[in-house]
């Protein structure tokens, strides 16, 4: 295995990573950044599994999403 193989492996999943930033985040605020909600948007899980890593409710996922979507550079375009 290469070393860059070996950096990839390393790294933890989108969803794992997201889940250390909430509760992060939780402990420093109550409400999630824009750049959280950007993140929540690039994660490929479903909402459903994000919702259950996060103990939040689905809607609460789909609403960060939006935020996050409407947030990103390109649809600013």
């Amino acid at each position: 295995m290469s070393f860059m193989m070996k950096i990839d492996a390393a790294r933890p999943s989108p969803l794992d990573q997201l889940v250390a930033d909430y509760f992060y985040a939780q402990r420093l605020e109550h409400h999630p950044t824009l750049d959280f909600c950007r993140q929540v948007f690039g994660v490929p899980d479903e909402d459903e599994a994000v919702a259950q890593r996060l103990s939040v409710a689905i809607s609460t996922v789909r609403g960060w999403r939006e935020l996050g979507r409407r947030a990103t550079p390109r649809s600013c375009l």
